[in-house]
């Protein structure tokens, strides 16, 4: 049973770091905020990081251990507050995610969450690789079955 516990803000600086060692990236963004979850040892086992933040949108990258979004609750808590603060409190319009071409497992994960394809920056990761970009907007995330802000 892979337990999680949504951590919110703490521990940010770490989150940030665990993140990006598992997705190979070099260099932090200049300025970030990252929402964690731990497993009962106090491990991450999932870090959305939120960066180049303008009016209308806000860059997300997520990190999950194999096997961590299939705790319910934590999950369906976590997805909520990712996206109140994205739409809520900073009032974006859409969140993009960014993922490279080889990574099969975000591209699904992000499907799931309800973004939607939107088009390949080629060559824009590291090592030349491609990056898919994904975007969801608020009403889409409001209409998403795990959305705490959906009329019931």
């Amino acid at each position: 049973d892979n337990a999680m516990k949504f951590i919110g803000f703490s521990r940010e600086e770490e989150a940030e770091k665990w993140a990006r060692d598992k997705l190979g990236v070099k260099g932090n963004p200049e300025f970030f905020r990252a929402m964690s979850a731990v497993d009962d040892k106090g491990e991450f086992v999932c870090v959305a990081i939120f960066s180049n933040f303008t009016k209308r949108n806000i860059d997300m990258n997520f990190v999950a251990k194999d096997g961590y979004w299939s705790a319910p609750k934590e999950t369906i808590k976590m997805y909520n507050a990712i996206f109140t603060y994205v739409f809520k409190i900073l009032e974006a319009v859409r969140a993009t995610a960014l993922v490279g071409d080889s990574n099969s497992s975000s591209k699904k994960f992000v499907n799931k969450l309800g973004f939607k394809h939107e088009g390949v920056m080629r060559c824009a990761y590291e090592n030349n690789e491609d990056l898919n970009i994904f975007g969801l907007l608020r009403d889409e995330y409001i209409n998403h079955a795990w959305s705490d802000a959906r009329a019931k």
